[in-house]
This record gives structure tokens, C-alpha cells and sequence, in this order.
């Protein structure tokens, strides 16, 4: 069955925060949500979990608050999982926007 991709991310897009106010919304309420948890694999984490939905054993074991909270989905995260779902194509657009998940969580 066809899925419905939310975003048109095209092989020469170049990932520009500007052009997704809703997707910077959904991190910064992650980021501020998160903020007084432990920093022990936080990035890996809410990159991993965006866009594959996985989280390893080894995290769950190093900082278990932050992923039982991820995996809750305690958070909207709509626009960011879809951003990463329409950016397979583009593998520098998927590498822009994980830096700037890291940088701002």
C-alpha cells in the first residue's frame, strides 16, 4: 500500500529550519520537556527514535527516564517523525536535519 509522505523533500533540497515552523515547535517542546534529564546518550536517542523508532537496550539500561519517555509519546512529534520519513531520499537533507535535532536537544 502507497504511504502518503506529509513533506515533498526532493534529492536537491537542502534542509532549512525556517521552512518548517511546526517541526522547530515539536523539538523545542521535546528539547524544554527533557531538559533535566540525564545527557547520557540523550541526542542518539531522540534522533533514533525520530526516525527509525528504535532505541537500543543499551539506552534503555543508560537512561531509562528519557527513553520510557520517548517511547510514551508523551510529546507531539508529528512533524519531526514525517520530516525524517520524506527525507530518505535525501541523504544530506537527513544528515542537516539530524545535526540540528542534536544541536537542540
Amino acid at each position: 500500500m502507497f504511504q502518503y509522505r506529509k513533506y515533498n523533500i526532493r534529492i536537491t533540497d537542502q534542509f532549512r529550519a525556517d521552512d518548517y515552523p511546526k517541526m522547530v515547535n515539536e523539538l523545542s517542546d521535546l528539547s524544554n520537556g527533557i531538559a533535566g534529564l540525564p545527557d547520557l546518550h540523550k541526542q542518539d536517542i531522540i534522533v533514533s527514535f525520530l526516525k527509525n523508532h528504535i532505541v537500543t537496550n543499551e539506552w534503555v539500561t543508560a537512561n531509562p527516564e528519557l527513553t520510557g519517555l520517548i517511547s510514551s509519546k508523551r510529546f507531539e512529534t508529528t512533524h519531526l517523525e514525517s520530516l525524517f520519513d520524506s527525507s530518505g531520499v535525501n541523504t544530506r537533507f537527513t544528515e542537516e536535519l539530524e545535526d540540528f535535532v542534536r544541536k537542540n536537544v
